[in-house]
């Protein structure tokens, strides 16, 4: 039988002391663990971490919250929150007293408080640090009071700031004058501003939901609806811009449709992607109305409402093309008054006005309906008459005009009287296009004037002598740049608020060395005719440049030089490169030149026209259309150029005190160039009370002889003006 082994007795004790170590050193590994763990998270969590004892001393911050109070650990450890930022603040704004703060409510409830916004005042920062708060109160076992408050800051600076921002764009959109509303992609309309309710009627309720198409005119909701194919990528053309303006009826609530001036633009996440489509538009009746008004002046003379010299040229064309076809002839007679200068010197120009006007109906009366009359100037009349079958027919209407003027006219009570002088050309005979009809005509009605007035002559072709054409054709007006014949004058440009200097007006004059000194009036026309108009044009910008850069190196700081340029200027194909030349040779910056352009050359719809807008505009050059008013107007194309100032034609300036509908005129072009941004000028002003009533129109600048004719550049009136 086997022997048994005995076991080896166990100390029982010693075995449970070890296994007491074991698990010991396991939970103290662990709990270092979880240290490491809390000492990681607690110095690299983006949240503002703060301990607090009690009394509301910091016992211990992470580096995200010396980060939001602009303090480090050692300068706040220890001493209350409150000492170590000492303006905080609540999300009004107002102060927050130390004791309703969220970490002492928490220490005195026991409860955590959560969702407290406060301002941190950060010293390095000199700014507020934004943060949302929650405070928990920490035990130790078996105690009612809190040991500890666990203060977690999130930084939400960045949140209030956006915040802000959005209040600031909902204050201006909600109080901008233009109106405004928002759509999703699908042109669903989501807002309106109160412009938007305001011009149209309808409210926010109304339309929300509602496809922007709601609001468009039947008329114009292809044209929107093929813009915004731009947008989704659906048209064939898909542009690279980001917004689409024009002009567009739009529907009222109650009320007939309107026009409006508006802008489309697409609204893009941080993708690419479009979510919104926002529309902003102005009301532009008021402007259409002004637009109609001188749309008709740029045709009509405003006084006698007779076709001016634009539509008459129009009107004698068109009839020269059908006598043309019919193998017919057609008569232009040229009509003035003798002695109308009289009226004006003892009567004054209000009856001289008056009298215009009845002269105007009187001849009118006299003519077939398929006749033009037209006010040529002053007191000239121009009759046209198509398919004239003999010649004696305008023989026979020219004495019925002579007749009626026997007749006296009674002008506000007064018995004026009053002949006239009429010469008459005849197509083909006399001439075989407009221009060359009316100045035969005209020259026939001064032969009409040398027997004595009051009677009517036939052109015949020893009558012309024009001494202007014969130096044209000897080339004396191409002669006097090399011959140094040529002069610029500077009349001041006046700040009507100020009554300061704002700019010069370079005006040129041709001093001949027989003929003396020669208006612009005489002597542009001949170098338009002759082509000569483009180096004229560069020699007086690079002359005015030039006195412009020598004032300014005497320490006359003048703002700007202004020069006339010419639709042939304009148009020319080295225009740009031109200004950008004599910039450079005479050291100026393109803020210093202002161009004075004609409404042709606004109206021209070519590509060097538009280039030319474009080149000037980017190269910071300020333009202004000059005698604003007397032609052709689209605001359209005033809208889509880079002008920054409208001129009004002195013609319009002269009459303001006596003429009301001129004064209205004026009234609308300032309220026009003031609704899109512009600077208005007036020229012509001779008389306090006209400068008077242009400021009351809140007219910006003017010009004119109440202030200083043109004056040589030596003049002391520039001193005496600077502001």
């Amino acid at each position: 039988m086997a022997k048994k082994l005995k076991a080896p007795a166990v100390d029982i004790d010693s075995v449970f002391s070890m296994q007491q170590i074991t698990n010991q050193t396991r939970l103290l590994e662990t709990l270092h663990f979880s240290e490491a763990k809390f000492i990681s998270l607690f110095d690299t969590t983006d949240q503002g971490i703060i301990y607090l004892d009690p009394t509301g001393s910091v016992v211990s911050v992470n580096q995200s919250a010396e980060h939001m109070l602009g303090v480090s650990m050692q300068n706040i450890k220890g001493r209350r929150l409150t000492s170590s930022c000492p303006k905080i603040i609540r999300e009004d704004g107002s102060v927050f007293p130390h004791e309703q703060q969220p970490m002492m409510l928490a220490l005195r409830s026991g409860k955590p408080v959560e969702n407290v916004i406060m301002g941190l005042f950060n010293a390095g920062k000199k700014s507020y640090c934004w943060v949302n708060t929650t405070s928990v109160p920490i035990f130790k076992p078996n105690q009612p009071q809190p040991e500890q408050i666990l203060m977690i800051m999130t930084d939400i600076s960045r949140w209030k700031l956006n915040e802000a921002t959005l209040n600031l764009a909902s204050v201006i959109v909600n109080n901008t004058g233009e109106s405004l509303f928002v759509t999703d992609k699908n042109r669903k309309i989501i807002s309106v501003n109160g412009a938007f309710t305001a011009i149209t009627g309808f409210t926010q309720r109304e339309v929300a939901g509602k496809h922007a198409d709601f609001l468009h005119a039947s008329k114009d909701t292809i044209k929107i609806k093929d813009t915004i194919k731009i947008y989704d990528g659906s048209g064939d053309d898909r542009s690279a811009k980001d917004s689409w303006q024009g002009e567009v009826w739009q529907r009222r609530k109650y009320g007939p449709d309107f026009p409006s001036w508006i802008t489309v633009s697409e609204v893009k996440d941080s993708h690419g992607r479009l979510t919104h489509f926002v529309y902003m538009f102005i009301d532009i009746t008021q402007l259409k109305k002004v637009e109609d008004r001188l749309g008709f002046l740029a045709y009509h003379d405003p006084l006698t409402k007779l076709p001016n010299r634009m539509l008459l040229k129009d009107r004698i064309d068109h009839a020269l093309q059908n006598a043309q076809r019919a193998n017919s002839q057609v008569a232009v007679l040229f009509l003035d008054l003798d002695r109308f200068k009289n009226i004006n010197d003892i009567h004054g120009h209000a009856a001289g006005d008056s009298l215009l006007r009845e002269v105007a109906r009187r001849i009118k009366s006299l003519v077939r309906k398929e006749d033009t009359v037209s006010r040529y100037s002053g007191d000239e009349f121009i009759v046209c008459m198509e398919d004239v079958p003999d010649a004696a027919s305008p023989a026979s209407l020219a004495q019925k005009l002579i007749d009626a003027f026997e007749l006296p006219f009674y002008i506000k009570q007064q018995r004026l009287q009053i002949s006239a002088s009429v010469g008459i050309s005849l197509f083909p005979r006399d001439g075989r296009d407009g221009d060359t009809l009316i100045k035969n005509a005209d020259a026939a009605m001064y032969r009409a004037k040398k027997k004595g007035r009051n009677n009517f002559q036939y052109y015949s072709s020893g009558l012309t002598t024009d001494a202007f054409e014969k130096m044209a054709t000897d080339n004396l007006l191409k002669q006097s740049i090399d011959r140094n014949e040529l002069l610029l004058y500077y009349q001041p440009r006046i700040c009507l608020k100020t009554g300061k200097l704002a700019g010069v007006e370079a005006l040129v004059r041709w001093q001949h060395s027989t003929l003396g000194q020669i208006g612009p009036l005489q002597f542009i026309p001949l170098a338009e005719k002759s082509g000569f108009m483009v180096p004229l044009g560069e020699w007086v910008l690079q002359t005015a440049c030039l006195q412009m850069r020598r004032w300014l190196d005497e320490g006359l700081s003048i703002k700007k030089m202004v020069v006339n340029v010419s639709a042939a200027q304009f148009l020319h194909c080295d225009f740009a490169a031109a200004i950008e030349r004599i910039l450079r040779m005479s050291r100026l910056e393109p803020g210093c030149l202002e161009l004075q352009i004609t409404e042709s050359s606004l109206m021209d719809n070519s590509e060097q026209s538009a280039k030319s807008f474009s080149q000037l505009g980017a190269a910071g050059i300020d333009m202004t259309i000059d005698d604003f008013g007397m032609g052709c107007f689209s605001f359209t194309k005033l809208k889509s150029t880079p002008v920054k100032k409208l001129k009004i034609d002195s013609s319009f300036v002269k009459n303001m005190g006596n003429n009301s509908h001129d004064e209205d005129i004026v009234r609308a072009i300032i309220a026009l160039g003031h609704s899109m941004h512009l600077q208005v000028i007036a020229e012509g002003i001779e008389s306090e009370g006209q400068q008077k009533q242009l400021q009351d129109l809140g007219c910006d600048e003017g010009q004119g002889y109440l202030y200083s004719p043109p004056v040589s550049p030596a003049s002391e009136i520039f001193r005496q003006l600077m502001p």
